[in-house]
């Protein structure tokens, strides 16, 4: 940190982005935009170099190192912190390593599995392990094994440099190069290690205090899977000796998969139990509550000097759309920033309204992409007059009936009479919507996208209005390929009712250790009795009444599949829109079985263009899609874009 520099300051310093300051001709401009300043924020763990928590780790941090300072005469062993990509792993191992550091006999290393030069996870692993010992315990490690006579000649380079004035890590990488040579040699490898420990830490009681080795290693997930395994096998087969507690970072469901592939036969059964004698502890991050989400999205806007562009419902929008990730919220604030900085036309419509055109970007990539489109003439417009209809529809009550007439004749349908039915007005709003984006009706449910639709500033003029809107942005996430489902109604096809077909015994059920399921159902009662079958194979289910506790659940947990009904409450397609928000934001991509036995024709094909498998009410076909999930011979079908 620099001298007379605040902690929240050193957090948000990476690159200071000033508002545009010169003109066409390279002359500096003195106007109030040239005076806007935000800044880019880094991918630095939360309060790393800072006094700034905004995730409240130190007490969870305090809470693990006393932990394992109370465990140190039950080492070795192995705590795993369990989260998500960006949920702060990586925040949570750098605060327990300072706080572990300061403790007396508590020796710490740092290694990164992801970013490690070393081309072996081996290697790297077991070479920063020795790096953090003195010279002297080296020399006497390499003296212990030149008597060997299958060793005397490849150390006795090593014997010779230990002597010398070359530096310890010279000596680290010959004493490796001879001890990996072959698997004879690397059979010894975990004896020089133990006998290293045992000096270590009886050269520690003699000084006061037993020692104990920390070993932090972090970004384990985003390793192939060959490099994952290797660790393990460093942690299990070389370094499970006193003294030495292992810390890793990593999505336990990312770790499970990389050990079932290397299995060959992906079995489950054995990658739980190959883990199982991996990790002893598992601390899973909990997603942050609505207070600490909110504080940690009121702490970034601040960093970046922002915070006067977002009301409350833009930053609650934020910490609802993003599952509460601190490495999301960061990418969309800096999704502003650069915009902002690369483009000064962006003047002209001013910051505030540029971050709401980014969140649509981010959230609404859907209607942000009609926004863009050149054949679309006034998205925004026809949405809100689409809106304010359909609201009206839905009341009961038709005014003003010349002010829909435009609506209807720009798209060729004839408008309604001036008193028409009840009937006669859902009538016209089908028709309507069967001209109009498929987005449409499921957007005008969503309060939060209406009220940022509506909050765009009209000061501008149509013309020059327009022409912004369809700005390309740069910095936006990934478009994602599953729009929400056409807007069709059940009343329009006749339903087709399939009776339920129970589970059939089966003399050799396929195991599911280590399978997450999450159950949608507003009553979940009725799935009594396949749910407590998938957890007799071993599965963890998980049930969801609602929208609301099914968000919650994705923010608890990576699952493996997803169950959902149909019906939801009065809504027959809740289970299609549903899934349609999830994919739309990101939420979950994975597999998902529609279980009913109550759907229209079409309803398949819809399910289809969202990835998902079913309807069916057949209990048997169910169990059968989970089984083939579960071994990874079948995926989801890709909706129709993505097949072609």
């Amino acid at each position: 940190m620099r001298a007379g520099e605040d902690g929240a300051a050193a957090c948000a310093r990476t690159v200071r982005m000033t508002g545009p300051v010169f003109d066409a001709d390279g002359y500096t401009l003195d106007d109030d935009v040239a005076a806007r300043q935000f800044v880019v924020l880094n991918d630095t763990p939360l309060g790393e170099g800072t006094e700034t928590d905004l995730l409240e780790t130190n007490q969870v941090a305090r809470g693990l190192a006393e932990l394992i300072i109370a465990s140190r005469t039950t080492a070795p062993f192995t705590l795993a912190v369990d989260a998500a990509w960006g949920m702060g792993k990586s925040s949570l191992l750098r605060t327990l390593e300072k706080r572990l550091a300061a403790e007396p006999a508590v020796s710490v290393v740092w290694f990164n599995a992801w970013t490690s030069g070393a081309a072996s996870a081996l290697e790297g692993l077991i070479k920063s392990v020795l790096l953090r010992f003195d010279r002297n315990l080296i020399r006497r490690a390499v003296r212990s094994v030149t008597g060997r006579a299958h060793l005397v000649g490849l150390l006795r380079g090593t014997a010779l440099l230990v002597g010398s004035a070359f530096g310890i890590g010279k000596v680290v990488n010959e004493l490796w190069q001879a001890l990996a040579v072959d698997a004879r040699s690397r059979n010894q490898l975990k004896g020089v290690l133990r006998d290293l420990f045992t000096t270590w830490i009886a050269k520690g009681d003699r000084t006061g205090g037993q020692r104990l080795l920390v070993v932090f290693v972090d970004d384990l997930d985003r390793c192939a899977g060959e490099r994952v395994v290797e660790v393990c096998e460093a942690i299990k087969l070389y370094l499970d000796v006193p003294g030495v507690v292992f810390v890793l970072a990593c999505d336990q469901t990312v770790l499970w998969r990389a050990v079932q592939d290397s299995a060959g036969n992906g079995e489950p059964a054995r990658a739980v139990e190959y883990l199982e004698k991996i990790v002893q502890i598992n601390y899973r991050i909990p997603p942050p509550s609505t207070v600490l989400a909110a504080q940690l999205v009121d702490g970034y806007l601040r960093q970046s000097e922002t915070a006067n562009l977002f009301d409350s419902s833009m930053r609650n929008m934020i910490v609802d759309r993003t599952g509460r990730n601190p490495r999301r919220i960061k990418r969309l604030i800096n999704s502003f920033v650069l915009e902002y900085h690369l483009d000064r036309s962006w003047d002209d419509f001013g910051p505030e309204n540029l971050v709401k055109l980014v969140l649509l970007q981010h959230f609404y990539p859907a209607f942000y992409g009609l926004m863009a489109d050149p054949r679309e003439l006034e998205p925004v417009q026809e949405f809100l007059a689409y809106q304010k209809f359909h609201g009206m529809v839905r009341q009961g009550a038709y005014q003003d009936p010349e002010r829909w007439r435009q609506l209807f004749l720009a798209k060729g349908i004839r408008p309604p009479e001036r008193t028409p039915s009840a009937d006669e007005l859902s009538t016209h709003l089908r028709e309507l919507e069967h001209e109009l984006p498929d987005e449409f009706p499921v957007l005008a449910a969503d309060r939060d996208f209406v009220e940022l639709v509506k909050s765009l500033n009209r000061s501008l003029g149509p013309d020059q209005f327009r022409l912004l809107l369809r700005k390309p942005l740069t910095g936006g996430p990934a478009h994602s390929p599953f729009l929400p489902p056409a807007p069709q109604h059940l009343a329009e096809s006749p339903l087709v009712h399939s009776p339920r077909v129970p589970l059939a015994e089966t003399s050799d059920p396929a195991r599911l250790p280590g399978f997450r399921v999450l159950w949608i159902d507003d009553h979940p009662g009725s799935n009594r009795r396949l749910i407590d079958h998938l957890t007799r194979l071993g599965a963890v289910v998980t049930t969801a009444v609602n929208h609301t506790a099914a968000l919650a659940a994705f923010e608890e947990t990576a699952f493996s599949i997803v169950l959902s009904d149909l019906t939801h409450g009065a809504d027959p397609e809740k289970g299609l829109t549903d899934l349609a928000h999830y994919r739309e934001h990101g939420i979950y991509h994975g597999p998902v079985i529609f279980c009913s036995g109550k759907a229209s024709p079409e309803i398949p094909d819809r399910a289809a263009r969202l990835g998902a498998l079913g309807p069916t009410n057949d209990e048997n076909e169910i169990m059968r899609w989970i089984s083939l999930v579960a071994s990874g011979t079948l995926s989801p079908p890709l909706p129709p874009d993505e097949a072609s």
